[in-house]
């Protein structure tokens, strides 16, 4: 079998719309998959950003530092060559587009805040924090917005590996680059399936 790789997100050891007892159950079944996986010809990979999050993430969710030092084991962490790396003039464009695309948005729902608090002091806090939200949601959703999602990416493009994600942004990004994309939530199947054909 040919040997596999695949380029980790923090998302996919959250997924969406879980419980934190599922997320528990979740990050605990990844861990252990992970580590199996080596024998079956799997690599899983992380950039150093990448890992500072999950290892917080991981803190926060009060796994045991057993657990996030055999994660730590088993997750090879590799910084992209950002100087070797060429990105297509192509994504530039789209992207600067896209970025001006999402301040308009979210200039349009300051605005909307403004009217609404217009002589009505008392509804500012409630207002603010719908503008919070919306400003959010219009700005980020679905975009590639920190170094981390970037890092993702251009790992896995130097690797010729998977994405392992439930980021929208990254998703997408992945897609437009021709770099294969595998959910967060898809994953421990896969992991289960490539084990099995090899033991």
């Amino acid at each position: 079998m040919r040997k596999q790789r695949f380029v980790l997100d923090t998302s996919a050891f959250t997924g969406l719309n879980k419980s934190k007892k599922e997320i528990n159950k979740h990050i605990l079944e990844m861990i252990k998959l992970i580590s199996k996986a080596k024998d079956a010809g799997i690599t899983c990979y992380t950039p150093p950003s990448v890992w500072e999050e999950i290892k917080h993430l991981l803190e926060n969710k009060g796994i045991s530092k057993r657990s996030i030092n055999s994660l730590d084991a088993w997750l090879v962490q590799k910084t992209p060559s950002k100087a070797e790396l060429m990105i297509p003039a192509a994504f530039m464009y789209e992207y600067i587009g896209e970025v001006r695309n999402r301040i308009n948005k979210g200039l349009r729902e300051a605005e909307k805040a403004v009217i609404k608090t217009k002589h009505k002091p008392e509804s500012h806090a409630k207002v603010i924090k719908e503008l919070r939200n919306n400003y959010r949601e219009k700005m980020r959703q679905g975009m590639v917005d920190s170094k981390e999602d970037l890092d993702v990416l251009l790992l896995a493009k130097e690797l010729n590996a998977g994405i392992v994600a439930s980021d929208e942004g990254i998703k997408k990004w992945a897609k437009e680059w021709g770099i294969r994309f595998i959910d967060s939530e898809a994953f421990p199947r896969l992991l289960k399936e490539y084990i099995k054909k090899v033991s």
